[in-house]
């Protein structure tokens, strides 16, 4: 019976090493389409982002920046929010049609560098520096999280096609009266298109 069983045991142990010689002959690697390759924003199936921005690494990085400074101490939702409303804007018409275009939207001084307070994401022209602690957690989760949005273009949209928001601890802008809300996250308030029509 021993002899019957090493016997069985050889046969499926010569069996196993010439199915798996562990010599890769071909690498499966997919095609995509660059040109035509689009995905949709949230169900209701518009068109937006080229696959040219998605895999653009300055347009990552960008998304993260604005993450990191606009959201590094809100929850993942939040964060999530911010690079969604940035994504937003990039679809619009009314805005640039790359992340970094959107982030560093407004008026420029005469030697390049933004005028203060007048441009659309706080953190760029604050006066501040704009460079993240690469060595801390946040920017590594905003680094992460601007990753997983671009890499999965058909989540759905959490703040409702939102293109503005504002923090809960300051003073309301002059364009949130003339917009609809849609959502508060964390400690920010979003706010989508034109309201048409008051109540």
């Amino acid at each position: 019976m021993k002899k019957l069983i090493f016997l069985v045991g050889l046969l499926l142990f010569a069996s196993v090493v010439q199915l798996n010689s562990g010599i890769t002959t071909q690498i499966w690697v997919p095609i995509i389409e660059v040109n035509e390759a689009k995905y949709t924003k949230h169900i209701f199936d518009k068109e937006v982002l080229p696959y040219r921005i998605l895999l653009d690494p300055k347009q990552k990085h960008c998304l993260a920046l604005n993450i990191y400074f606009e959201a590094a101490i809100e929850s993942t939702a939040g964060k999530l929010a911010v690079a969604q409303v940035t994504l937003n804007r990039v679809n619009s018409e009314r805005y640039p049609e790359t992340i970094c275009g959107v982030i560093y939207e407004g008026p420029v001084t005469a030697n390049g560098f933004p005028k203060r307070n007048m441009c659309q994401f706080s953190w760029y022209c604050d006066g501040k520096h704009d460079n993240p602690n690469h060595k801390g957690k946040a920017w590594k989760v905003s680094q992460n999280i601007a990753e997983y949005v671009l890499q999965n273009p058909g989540m759905l949209d959490i703040t409702d096609s939102a293109t503005h928001y504002y923090a809960d601890y300051i003073p309301a802008p002059r364009w949130a009266k003339e917009r609809d809300k849609t959502v508060k996250i964390d400690t920010h308030i979003f706010y989508n298109k034109t309201k048409m029509f008051s109540f």
